[in-house]
């Protein structure tokens, strides 16, 4: 919920902790385009099509907060109503690259069951909403973000929960006795 706080606060902290909430978004990101071309395999271009749409959604978001803080500090007039609406306006736009991610996420979450079946048909529902919500370029309340941060908080906790569960399931290997060479690691895969 820290996502709206760059939006919709007027203090500093306020503005802080959403430029925070952006920032973790890419981390968050980043793992889950990992696991989406792990479960699309070497050769699909949904996973690199949605980490692209994902960074570009939010980088546009990220844009959108600086004429707001500017407007922020400004008096009510035209420049001020001029910055507010390039801020509303880039948050819209930012919609349509996101719509792209979360359309890729369901896409390949429902063909690989990478992710919980509920979380995909989410992802899906997510897409849309974005992008109709999108479709209101001139639109100053943007009800999608909601859903937008509501799925990235429910896949963080499911993403955090199956990587601990394989964090458990992986045993460390003894250490060897003095003056031994470690045992080859035969268990991972051949780069090429």
């Amino acid at each position: 919920m820290a996502l709206f706080a760059a939006s919709n606060g007027s203090a500093d902290a306020s503005y802080v902790a959403g430029l925070a909430a952006i920032a973790l978004f890419l981390p968050f990101l980043a793992y889950l385009c990992s696991l989406l071309h792990e479960a699309e395999g070497e050769h699909g271009w949904l996973a690199p099509a949605a980490l692209a749409a994902g960074v570009a959604g939010i980088t546009i978001k990220l844009g959108s907060v600086a004429p707001e803080i500017a407007a922020n500090h400004l008096a009510a007039g035209a420049m001020h109503n001029a910055l507010q609406d390039i801020a509303n306006t880039a948050t819209v736009i930012s919609m349509y690259p996101l719509a792209l991610l979360f359309a890729a996420v369901a896409t390949i979450a429902l063909r690989t069951r990478v992710l919980p079946r509920w979380l995909a048909y989410g992802a899906a529902v997510t897409a849309a909403a974005l992008a109709v919500n999108a479709g209101f370029i001139h639109a100053t309340i943007v009800p999608a973000f909601l859903l937008f941060a509501l799925w990235t908080l429910a896949a963080s906790v499911v993403l955090f929960a199956k990587a601990r569960s394989r964090a458990v399931h992986i045993t460390p290997c003894p250490a060897p006795a003095a003056g031994q060479r470690p045992a080859a690691d035969n268990s991972l895969p051949a780069h090429r």
